[in-house]
């Protein structure tokens, strides 16, 4: 029609068409007909970019999954309709061209149910946040598509969803989110990890809807998920090798700013962006650097600061991680820091660390990696306390009277006796430097005077995609007869997470509480997993947690009332200022901490295998005289060195090069310090 007029024009003049309408009606409807002709010309002929074409085509599809009578109910198989169009879009040039194979999806979704009953009742703008369908009047959708979506969207109903439902079917108050129809059935045989270029395009759109639909915290992302769309769909295309693929999943996972997301995208092929291995150290962020916690290697000690690592400094360590990591403060940002900037894909790998010592002094260590130390390989414990006695208490009495109790360790089943003990002390530390075992729900019904709500809840409503609804967490009895009167004093840090920042509401809803420590990782709400490919997971925070007031607990997480962190010095030292602070608050200042366990001699023998030489390390080691011996595997004597400790550490190289190749035994013995390792001469 439009190169007819076009013709007509050019060939009789305007004139003509005017002087053929004389009748003013007629003409005006005809000037009518021209204006909209001439537009559908200029749309068809408008050229779109591929992020536009992927951009629309995404919407489109998940808008019709989840809103189509037939497709939201698996009438249609909407995965294979997609898969069968996406080469017409990937070749279509114009939006007129799009709107022809969003036109082909449509067609084959069918006529959606039409209905006569009224639509829900309007929501609260806090309920609706993920209802966002302005982009259907989007000027590059041609009138008739606009009409299909709008009739779709018109005729909609809240109902049961074939790809999306709450984990137990029964109720929707859990938060928890199944996908039973909704994992790709991507064409990867099981040795595979990189499916084709139109299965990954229907990855991202899938997860992409998903979180557009039904994540609670979209509105508190850095950028709007939009964009994402836009920025990563050519990406996804065009990514040619499985690993990059992996990556690009890491970096549109991270846009989330949500540590559950980082705690659950992985793949069962590759390693997350650091690598499962890294040597036998184990950092913290305090006092704005990365701080060593614990170490097994004998001339790094804890309290030294790690200052460069394989030659970039610490700053360039974290820009080259943060596209990788999904964090929502910088304080749990950090955290992930501490366990990634050591891993790499491979055991035995070498590291170059340069460590500032208690004296200011840099030293330059070569480690090598073994299993990483965050996966508790038997040094470390799961979560760091500076006074190491602190890590198997479940619940004690601590100076002047102070009750303390290690939610980490402590078990439902101990609750009652627990309270018991500690219910009548002015004052109770909870370390929640940890996760719990569940236990603050019914530590709350003990102790709270009467029922209280310390939580409002905002769960996603899968019979209508984009909306929530409130649900409020109350515990408590009327007229307890035993309530908690006391002062409650809750210890955090960024290991604080989920069930841990929870169970801080729970104690913050009693009346004296004080939280100290540093602020929380900001990641609350129960979590639902999603599978993106044969071998890559992932989940999100499907539940939004806000506190009474109606301040929202995502990203800011769980802010100390008084800000206290742990120091190199406290580190080396053994004292655990976090917990000095608390028993100040509580009234006690004359007594700090229990005293701490004397931290046991550590040895290191590197590298292993050698070649021409072995380093013998040691550090806290009792004063005085230490012996190095190395024997052959019958016990026969090749090279014994005395050496004298020095602020207990040593250090003892041993000539190996002229050995045979073979196992040999490495022998330390001091006053108080026993030491046998096995090397291998190469």
């Amino acid at each position: 029609i439009g190169t007819f007029l076009r013709l007509f024009v050019r060939c009789h003049g305007l004139s003509l068409l005017i002087n053929y309408c004389y009748n003013r009606t007629v003409m005006k409807k005809l000037l009518l007909l021209f204006v909209l002709l001439l537009s559908l010309v200029q749309l068809n002929a408008q050229t779109i970019s591929r992020a536009q074409k992927y951009y629309y085509t995404a919407k489109v599809f998940g808008f019709v999954k989840y809103f189509h009578s037939r497709v939201s109910t698996c009438a249609v198989n909407w995965d294979s309709v997609l898969i069968t169009v996406l080469p017409g879009i990937d070749t279509a040039l114009t939006a007129g061209g799009l709107n022809d194979w969003i036109d082909t999806m449509l067609l084959a979704a069918g006529p959606t149910a039409l209905t006569s009953t009224p639509p829900p009742a309007a929501l609260p703008p806090e309920l609706r946040r993920n209802l966002n369908l302005g982009w259907i009047n989007d000027s590059i959708l041609r009138s008739e598509v606009r009409t299909d979506l709008d009739t779709i969207s018109n005729n909609f109903r809240p109902h049961d969803e074939c790809s999306i439902q709450n984990n137990t079917h029964t109720t929707s108050y859990e938060g928890w989110l199944v996908f039973p129809n909704d994992n790709p059935e991507l064409n990867v045989n099981s040795s595979s990890s990189f499916p084709d270029r139109a299965y990954r395009l229907l990855m991202l759109f899938k997860y992409w809807n998903l979180v557009s639909y039904f994540y609670p915290n979209n509105y508190i992302m850095d950028n709007p998920w939009d964009s994402s769309l836009v920025h990563y769909a050519p990406l996804f295309a065009d990514v040619s090798d499985p690993v990059t693929f992996y990556y690009l999943c890491e970096k549109l996972t991270s846009e989330l700013h949500d540590a559950h997301v980082e705690g659950l995208t992985h793949s069962s092929v590759y390693f997350q962006p650091p690598g499962l291995f890294s040597p036998p150290v184990r950092l913290v962020y305090t006092e704005g650097q990365y701080v060593v916690e614990k170490s097994s290697i004998g001339t790094i000690l804890p309290g030294d600061a790690l200052v460069s690592l394989d030659g970039l400094s610490m700053a360039q360590w974290e820009d080259s991680l943060r596209p990788y990591i999904s964090a929502g403060n910088l304080n749990v940002f950090h955290r992930f820091m501490c366990e990634y900037m050591l891993g790499r894909t491979t055991i035995g790998a070498a590291e170059a660390m340069v460590i500032e010592d208690s004296t200011g002094t840099y030293h330059t260590h070569n480690v090598t990696c073994s299993l990483n130390p965050y996966y508790n390989t038997g040094f470390f414990y799961d979560y760091f306390y500076p006074n190491d006695s602190l890590s198997a208490i479940n619940w004690t009495t601590l100076p002047c009277d102070i009750g303390y109790v290690n939610m980490g360790n402590l078990q439902d089943s101990n609750v009652a006796q627990m309270y018991s003990d500690l219910g009548n002390k002015s004052a109770i530390i909870f370390d929640i430097r940890n996760y719990p075992n569940g236990t603050a729900w019914s530590i709350a019904n003990l102790m709270y005077a009467n029922p209280m709500v310390f939580s409002h809840d905002l769960i996603p409503d899968v019979t209508y995609p984009g909306t929530f609804f409130w649900a409020y967490d109350s515990l408590g009895y009327y007229s307890n007869p035993a309530p908690y009167t006391g002062k409650i004093i809750l210890l955090i840090n960024e290991q604080t997470q989920s069930q841990a920042e929870y169970s801080c509401m729970i104690f913050e809803a009693m009346p004296d509480v004080v939280k100290v420590g540093t602020q929380t990782a900001g990641a609350d709400g129960n979590v639902s997993y999603w599978q993106m490919t044969q071998d890559i997971q992932t989940g999100y925070s499907s539940m939004g947690i806000y506190y009474p007031s109606g301040a929202n607990a995502q990203r800011t997480g769980i802010v100390p009332d008084v800000v206290t962190e742990v120091t190199r010095d406290g580190i080396r030292n053994k004292r655990d200022y976090v917990l000095e602070k608390a028993l100040s608050i509580a009234g006690c200042t004359t007594l700090s901490t229990p005293a701490p366990v004397q931290a046991p001699a550590i040895c290191s023998v590197s590298p292993n295998p050698a070649i021409d030489f072995v380093t013998v390390a040691g550090a806290n080691a009792e004063a005085g005289i230490v012996t190095v011996t190395l024997t052959d595997v019958t016990g026969r004597m090749l090279s014994s060195v005395n050496t004298t400790t020095q602020n207990g550490r040593f250090s003892v190289p041993i000539d190996v090069k002229n050995l045979a190749s073979g196992v040999y035994i490495v022998q330390v013995r001091g006053e108080q310090l026993s030491f046998t390792s096995k090397i291998t001469r190469e």
